[in-house]
């Protein structure tokens, strides 16, 4: 039976504490349990015996909303479209059980921040990108790690470290590149990003206009509002109006490719550009910073051209044909029809596109030499930890929403 169909006829008509045993086409158990009539928590039990707990609460009116992302959430954890299902016997099942998950919680969370706190040990050289002083101290985005950082010291401009601290003008187009892989989960943040309460993010936004003034670390700011757009990794997009901080001024209409930082509800703009003055200039396209983006929600490095080119259309109708980029609409249209411009692609097989991560990327790419994955450089250990790290993000649900 559909997926969709079942699991919402038993929540529907089933008694509230009863458990129902489903299986998926592959027969991954998935145990749902109905907590109450807005309330259902479900655990899907893997071959290797990790078992990921979901739990959706709802009302009337988002009752079929809460099915569908249910759904979604349990294709991006075993990696596989799930059609049917079918019912099965809870007696088979002894070893997908709730407690098994929580076996040893505290440790898995640990040693994930342990992992995080290994991944900002930087060593020299390497690249630092200044983005707010928090108590004396400066945070830093490193793209040798693909983390954010604190330091000792204060610089203002891009800067390399390498026995001293001197200024450095990197390819700029490579360096937003990696900047716009960084993204924020509303619900989850950024893990890789985030120092205390404050996490650095980039995001594509329309400014909405002036909203007259703010305080933001004891300082009156512009306040401005922007329509900002939330992507799922399987492609669909939403817009969402956001009010931010902003140390600069901007031209209401415009799409903006924005640099933030989020402390604790508060949101400040500290950088960014125009996405159609740079898709003009040739310094960077924009189908070239969508994709940039929405690589981030590649699982275990692949990513479903299918649902890239879902978000393309719906980015199209939501953000271009709405801002100044509508001049640019037949440009972006033929770029993507050839299927290029795609940064951290490295090859296509049945459009199924393998990608690099951001180290590699950057290594290489300040070196002038063609894009790979980082095997035997001298980031290699900051590669596989990031991608531990990662990959062990995302099948926790990390990114299955994020601001594109």
């Amino acid at each position: 039976m559909k997926a969709y169909d079942l699991i919402s006829y038993l929540l529907e008509h089933a008694e509230n504490g009863s458990i129902a045993a489903l299986t998926t086409e592959d027969n991954i158990p998935i145990l749902l349990t109905k907590n109450g009539e807005y309330s259902f928590t479900a655990y899907i039990c893997t071959q290797d015996g990790e078992v990921k707990t979901v739990k959706k609460t709802f009302d009337k009116t988002t009752f079929h909303r809460a099915v569908l992302d249910f759904i979604d959430e349990v294709e991006e954890y075993i990696g596989k479209e799930i059609n049917d299902v079918k019912i099965s016997d809870v007696a088979l099942f002894t070893n997908c059980i709730p407690k098994r998950e929580e076996r040893k919680p505290r440790e898995k969370r640990d040693n994930l921040l342990d992992m995080i706190s290994e991944l900002r040990k930087v060593s020299e050289p390497f690249y630092i990108v200044p983005l707010l002083s928090n108590q004396g101290k400066l945070i830093a985005y490193v793209p040798e790690i693909g983390a954010t950082s604190y330091f000792d010291f204060m610089v203002n401009n891009v800067s390399i470290v390498n026995g001293k601290i001197e200024p450095a003008s990197p390819d700029l187009k490579l360096l937003y590149l990696v900047l716009f892989t960084n993204k924020l989960d509303p619900h989850n943040g950024n893990p890789l990003t985030t120092l205390d309460n404050i996490t650095f993010f980039t995001a594509v936004f329309i400014d909405n206009g002036d909203k007259g003034k703010g305080e933001f670390e004891g300082k009156s700011v512009n306040k401005r509002i922007g329509r900002f757009f939330l992507s799922t990794y399987k492609g669909g997009l939403r817009t969402e109006e956001l009010e931010f901080f902003d140390l600069s001024s901007l031209n209401k209409g415009r799409l903006y490719a924005g640099l933030f930082v989020k402390k604790d509800e508060k949101i400040l703009r500290i950088g960014g550009i125009s996405l159609v003055d740079f898709h003009n200039s040739g310094k960077l396209e924009i189908n070239e910073y969508l994709f940039a983006s929405f690589s981030q929600s590649a699982r275990n490095g692949i990513l479903d051209f299918s649902n890239y080119d879902k978000l393309f259309s719906n980015f199209l109708n939501l953000a271009i044909s709405k801002s100044d980029a509508r001049s640019l609409l037949k440009d972006v249209i033929e770029i993507h029809s050839m299927m290029t411009d795609m940064p951290f692609a490295l090859q296509n097989v049945n459009n199924q596109i393998s990608i690099v991560d951001p180290i590699s990327f950057w290594y290489y790419s300040i070196k002038g030499e063609d894009i790979k994955e980082c095997n035997d450089c001298p980031l290699k250990d900051k590669v596989n930890l990031r991608k531990e790290i990662f990959n062990t993000l995302r099948r926790r649900g990390w990114l299955n929403a994020f601001f594109i």
